[in-house]
């Protein structure tokens, strides 16, 4: 079993491990992490090579969303509570820098090359982070049913969301505004934004449960009020 809380990795020990990694010709070296990782680095492998091989991406030039959604959902299953993973594990930068540097670096890497932002550097942008913090905050309780009111965002979605917490990860309030979000047509993200600014706003006064309709009547308000401001 992995002791989360005892994982003490900052950006200097992140900093000088990365800085020792090196691109092979079809590998990223060195990869040596503590034993107690040995399983999960396993396990995220072959989430990895499962996704390469379904949606055939050996060739792909660049990956994009699509694989940031696909994985995220993979990582939010196998990083889960029967390991001890939890949302106070996930607040912790230490974790995702140690299992971004010395756990899958390699597959980092395959979506971001050796970007140190996306890796360590910094803590809005490391991308196991995000990705995970993404399906967390929008979970329908199922991979399935979560991929299916993703699927049309894009990865401006991810950093909306993730980068923009206000006072902090209301869970249940952002999975409800994922749920709405995927009802409205936004090819351009503008209300997506408007939505995430207003309620970042009220939060600081309001307690969305205890509006009329609770947090659905609180979520549905806050669409309702950015569109109309569009018209305006």
């Amino acid at each position: 079993m992995i002791n989360w809380e005892n994982i003490n990795y900052d950006i200097n020990k992140a900093s000088a491990d990365f800085n020792k990694l090196v691109v092979q010709a079809t590998s990223i070296e060195p990869i040596n992490p503590r034993v107690e990782f040995v399983e999960l680095r396993e396990q995220l492998i072959q989430a990895r090579d499962e996704i390469f091989e379904e949606y055939d991406l050996d060739g792909a030039n660049k990956l994009d969303y699509q694989f940031d959604l696909i994985y995220g959902l993979k990582l939010f299953e196998i990083l889960n509570e029967s390991i001890g993973f939890t949302n106070r594990v996930a607040t912790n930068d230490d974790v995702w820098r140690y299992l971004s540097v010395c756990v899958v670096p390699d597959v980092v890497h395959a979506r971001w090359s050796l970007n140190a932002d996306h890796f360590y550097k910094i803590s809005r942008r490391i991308w196991l982070k995000t990705i995970w913090w993404y399906i967390n905050l929008s979970w329908r309780g199922n991979s399935k049913e979560t991929y299916e009111i993703l699927k049309d965002n894009s990865t401006d979605t991810i950093l909306q969301l993730v980068e923009r917490p206000g006072i902090g990860y209301y869970t249940e309030m952002y999975r409800e505004l994922m749920l709405q979000y995927s009802y409205h047509e936004d090819s351009s993200r503008n209300l997506f934004r408007r939505v995430l600014k207003l309620n970042t706003a009220r939060l600081l006064t309001t307690s969305p449960e205890l509006v009329e309709g609770g947090i659905k009547g609180y979520v549905n308000e806050l669409f309702d009020t950015a569109k109309e401001s569009v018209l305006i």
